[in-house]
């Protein structure tokens, strides 16, 4: 079972995960906006850019089976400002409808939540020169410990730490389908996490 994965946002993280296989086989990589990029610009590069990924995934016969999104706020929180919420939503809103027109099934995961998951309960993360708990560093430290190959670009390798550290967690039980018709991929993406890769490779092998 292959899963994609996204961390929307004006430059929106994605990640490549085949149930079975080791973490360090994981790909990944972020869909970059232009600095000046306004909404209906980047909704509308941000819905091309998941179509040419999925179909260049497909053509390489790994087309995803199910698909995994941060959950979005639905309200402004603290001193957040507007557009650090209306990019995630307007990316959001271009990968869903990207996605419904695959045919390919998705569920979003809070922060909160897969972040328990990830990092283990009670973990704290690093503090950033404002004092402010910085978990895109703890997520990238984690990825790289994970033997994971991120974006070498250090601006946006949080993007797509993020997005790996969703497809790890796929199968949490806290994961949300927003549409009923897509509950048994997610029942079946649940069972799906004690499958082993043929052959006998625990680990799976080196990523493909």
């Amino acid at each position: 079972m292959h899963i994609i994965a996204f961390d929307p946002s004006k430059h929106t993280g994605w990640a490549l995960r085949t149930i079975g296989r080791d973490h360090s086989a994981m790909r990944c990589g972020v869909l970059e906006m232009p600095d000046k990029a306004d909404h209906y610009y980047t909704a509308d590069q941000i819905g091309l850019k998941v179509r040419n990924l999925l179909t260049e995934e497909k053509k390489a016969d790994r087309m995803p089976t199910f698909a995994i999104l941060e959950q979005q706020a639905l309200a402004k929180i603290g001193n957040t400002s507007a557009d650090a919420m209306i990019y995630p939503w307007v990316a959001t809103s271009a990968i869903v409808a990207v996605l419904s027109n695959f045919g390919i099934p998705y569920a979003s995961i809070p922060a909160v939540t897969w972040r328990v998951s990830f990092f283990g309960r009670g973990f704290k993360p690093p503090v950033d020169s404002k004092g402010k708990k910085d978990w895109k560093k703890a997520c990238v430290a984690e990825c790289e410990r994970l033997g994971i190959v991120l974006p070498t670009q250090k601006t946006i390798a949080h993007n797509a730490a993020e997005a790996c550290a969703l497809a790890i967690c796929a199968q949490v039980k806290d994961t949300k389908v927003h549409a009923r018709r897509y509950e048994p991929a997610l029942m079946a993406l649940r069972m799906a996490r004690n499958e082993r890769p043929t052959g006998g490779d625990l680990f799976g092998g080196a990523a493909a």
